[in-house]
């Protein structure tokens, strides 16, 4: 499906329905020091071997649709439940461990103040990114995430996040 943006004028492809959000080290660590103090893979992050993330999945539901939005975030969790979590990382039933609690690390530009929300981080089986569910609150990420989102909404979301305004 090719759409014309209504921000740029130009043609895209299918409209996105997953968006990545850079690792939270940025706020903790100059550039420089980058190296020396953050351990990260494409799953996890540890900075200075005393903060913990993990990346996950913020699903939202499309109205009518089978395959909803995802923003793929990073999830603080405590060092147990980093601990924890790593070693049954290769574990077949991972996904039957209880949900761990952690605090949403990232800002996701469409929605107002998701830094620090709290989330549940639910394990799933090997090769799966673990999902997170926002506490339910009146915010709205966490409405969207419940109710889902309209089609429209979903093309909106996705132009301000390709075409970001600049301030």
């Amino acid at each position: 499906m090719v759409w014309m943006c209504r921000i740029c004028g130009e043609e895209h492809g299918d409209v996105p329905n997953c968006f990545g959000m850079e690792a939270p080290w940025r706020s903790l660590v100059p550039e420089a020091d980058f190296e020396a103090r953050v351990q990260l893979t494409s799953d996890q992050c540890v900075v200075d071997e005393k903060i913990f993330f993990i990346r996950g999945h913020i699903n939202i539901p499309i109205h009518g649709l089978e395959k909803g939005l995802s923003f793929s975030v990073w999830s603080s969790l405590s060092e147990q439940s980093f601990v924890h979590m790593g070693d049954r990382w290769n574990a077949p039933d991972r996904g039957l461990d209880e949900p761990y609690f952690g605090w949403l690390s990232n800002s996701i530009p469409v929605y107002p103040d998701t830094l620090n929300l709290k989330l549940s981080v639910q394990s799933r089986e090997p090769g799966l990114t673990p999902i997170f569910t926002v506490e339910r609150t009146d915010h709205q990420l966490s409405l969207d995430q419940e109710n889902g989102i309209s089609v429209q909404r979903w093309h909106e979301i996705a132009h301000e996040l390709m075409h970001p305004r600049i301030h």
